[in-house]
């Protein structure tokens, strides 16, 4: 679900792709793992490395992700070829490439990022803006295209994301700000430590609610209330759409 959103930000607001080829994209995103969603589960609570048997199916995964669905009667031809190749896509420009090859590569940004995120037995996931920065260069060290359009449309520090500000609060980003770099967050925790009752908006283009530093999650003990966080998030912002 994550991949799907970013990407189809990505591709709607930055990119700028028909509606048709964003439908696409956010269909081979949701169903690009289909053939190892059991071996995913098992992974994540997994603390030992992959056996050589699950190794071999992470390889195999994306091409047989792509005979699965076209066993299931899927036609989209680009969807299918994103799906095949979400793994093998190199770095390079985008511009001469299929659309199906477009759309792998920003899947492949994605899921990268979205892989920093997730936690697994063995490992702490990394803080929101250490996974942005692992897709904004290639490969080669060189900016990549498909990872700094996802990076323009949801910002360095995405949706959900925990940081520290200059004050000491820490928060979470509910908003777009003025730029990729200052979004709107909202307080869960105090510069004494405590979490507080009412979650205030900080705008950190201010000076003293600059972002100083990215929060993992498991360093921040308050329990998220989901239903006030999107409460939050409604209204226009500074770019004068909604998340």
């Amino acid at each position: 679900m994550l991949v799907s959103v970013i990407c189809s930000l990505a591709a709607r607001d930055v990119l700028d792709w028909p509606p048709e080829m964003e439908e696409s994209l956010c269909k081979a995103a949701l169903t690009m793992n289909i053939s190892m969603t059991e071996i995913q589960d098992r992974l994540a609570s997994q603390s030992d490395p992959p056996t050589p048997a699950q190794r071999e199916l992470i390889e195999r995964h994306a091409s047989r992700s792509a005979e699965l669905l076209r066993s299931f009667g899927l036609r989209d031809a680009d969807c299918l070829e994103a799906v095949r190749d979400h793994h093998n896509t190199g770095p390079g420009a985008m511009g001469s490439r299929s659309r199906g090859q477009r759309m792998a590569r920003l899947l492949q940004r994605a899921d990268k990022f979205a892989a920093h995120l997730s936690p697994r037995a063995s490992r702490r996931p990394d803080s929101a803006a250490a996974a942005m920065q692992a897709i904004y260069f290639d490969e080669e060290r060189a900016i990549d295209e498909a990872g700094a359009a996802l990076i323009k449309a949801v910002g360095v520090y995405s949706p959900g994301a925990l940081v520290r500000l200059a004050n000491q609060e820490i928060a979470v980003v509910v908003r777009r700000g003025a730029n990729t770099t200052m979004p709107r967050v909202a307080v869960l925790v105090n510069p004494q430590g405590i979490a507080t009752g009412e979650h205030a908006i900080r705008d950190t283009s201010a000076r003293d609610f600059r972002i100083v530093s990215g929060v993992a999650l498991g360093e921040c003990k308050v329990k998220i209330q989901l239903d006030r966080m999107l409460a939050l998030t409604s209204g226009p912002l500074a770019s004068g759409r909604t998340w």
